[in-house]
């Protein structure tokens, strides 16, 4: 059996990483009003691909921020004049939510261009979508220059980093697994050992004829005698008492990230197993492309839900504009895709949820992953907040919306008593 790794942008935070939309735009004004608070006095306006403001206030007062630059603007009786409507928009959530969506404020304004036609396009709309994505890249990019640097330098930054590695190549813990999947190992492991059980029974061969390993004596001497010995094994599998008859790692473990960063490469390699005598294997696909490359996996910006009612109707208008930034659609100008439908085709596989929100905006690939017949688990690892809460209930909810079957969603997310905490 094999593992995924799902990784999302709150991974990266978890890192110290400043990569969220939030952190991007609020870099994004403290460089812009920085240029404006160092321009001569001689030169009184402003002008970028994103504002102008003109006049310039001669003071300032208050922070290097969207709503200090305003309130310094407003001191003066002068405006701040988008023009790029789509960062605006963005900025006036921020504002009034705290919280920026990026690819879910672009669909938004997509699905209205058709529906409300008006003077912004969806040529316009997506001209400015291209230059936002532009700046995120660069943003992105400086972030990951200054991590690589430093982490992990300190010792709460190294013990971290060793409980998350420790999850990764951890042996499979079957009470998280989906009753099929459970039945097909516990079938596994009856006929491992039964013929050898039965000759045990019938006194043709002692325990010492066998080389075993202390689980697999542990479990014959367990199960000789047992009438109903498929049922023991099941019993024994979920059991708290379970690695003490059962051991079972990870063949492969495919690093999956959303991210464009590369913070998974702090945990790559595996541990060595004298146990097993051989080591996992890993990959790693990023699905959404890689900061800076720009010929096999260009960085996929956009959003990815062909499951919502009004993706077909986007379809039916034949007006390709509206698919360009369609996640799908970029996903054939690499391999990742192609990639990750091989691993999941191969074996019966976990996976682990490591800072992805699970939303509507990745619903198609997560779809995908989560309803695959070889799906056996999906253990989403929560954030404990400050106050005491967690995140657990609103993972929950938006794993459901990537389901179509909602049993099979029962069947395979792991219950919260059994999952932790790995990130805060």
């Amino acid at each position: 059996m094999n593992r995924i790794i799902l990784i999302g942008n709150g991974f990266d935070l978890a890192h110290g990483m400043k990569t969220s939309y939030g952190n991007f735009i609020d870099d994004y004004w403290e460089n812009a009003i920085e240029k404006i608070r160092a321009k001569p006095d001689w030169e009184n306006g402003f002008e970028n691909n994103e504002f102008y403001v003109q006049p310039l206030p001669v003071s300032w007062d208050g922070n290097n921020d969207y709503e200090g630059l305003k309130d310094n603007l407003n001191n003066i009786n002068t405006n701040l004049n988008f023009t790029n409507e789509f960062f605006e928009i963005l900025n006036r959530n921020k504002s009034s939510q705290n919280w920026v969506d990026i690819e879910n404020d672009y669909y938004f304004l997509l699905k209205n261009c058709y529906k409300k036609p008006s003077r912004y396009t969806i040529a316009k709309l997506n001209e400015e979508f291209a230059n936002i994505e532009s700046l995120l890249e660069k943003y992105l990019t400086k972030v990951q220059q200054e991590f690589l640097k430093s982490f992990p330098i300190t010792a709460e930054e190294m013990s971290f980093e060793r409980s998350i590695y420790n999850v990764i190549y951890s042996d499979f813990n079957f009470r998280d697994f989906s009753e099929s999947s459970i039945n097909q190992l516990t079938e596994f492991e009856f006929q491992r050992v039964n013929n050898h059980i039965k000759d045990i029974e019938e006194e043709n061969v002692s325990f010492s004829d066998f080389d075993l390993s202390e689980r697999d004596l542990r479990l014959y001497k367990i199960l000789v005698g047992i009438k109903d010995k498929r049922q023991k094994i099941k019993k024994l599998l979920t059991s708290e008492t379970a690695p003490n008859y059962f051991r079972h790692r990870p063949q492969d473990v495919l690093f999956v990230s959303f991210n464009y960063t590369s913070t998974e490469t702090h945990y790559h390699n595996p541990p060595t197993d004298s146990e097993f005598g051989n080591d996992i294997s890993t990959d790693i696909i990023h699905i959404h492309g890689v900061l800076n490359n720009k010929t096999d996996n260009k960085v996929i910006f956009g959003f990815g839900d062909e499951i919502d009612k009004d993706y077909l109707e986007i379809e039916n208008l034949n007006d390709n504009e509206y698919l360009q930034n369609i996640k799908s659609m970029k996903y054939l100008e690499s391999d990742s895709y192609k990639r990750l439908l091989e691993f999941i085709n191969s074996n019966n596989y976990q996976v682990f949820i490591f800072g992805h929100s699970c939303g509507i905006s990745d619903r198609t690939l997560l779809n995908t992953l989560f309803e695959h017949k070889n799906c056996s688990s999906i253990k989403p690892y929560y954030r404990q907040k400050a106050d005491g809460s967690d995140n657990y209930s609103e993972m929950i909810r938006n794993i459901s919306r990537n389901f179509t079957d909602k049993a099979s969603m029962r069947d395979k997310v792991v219950n919260k008593k059994y999952t932790d905490a790995l990130f805060r």
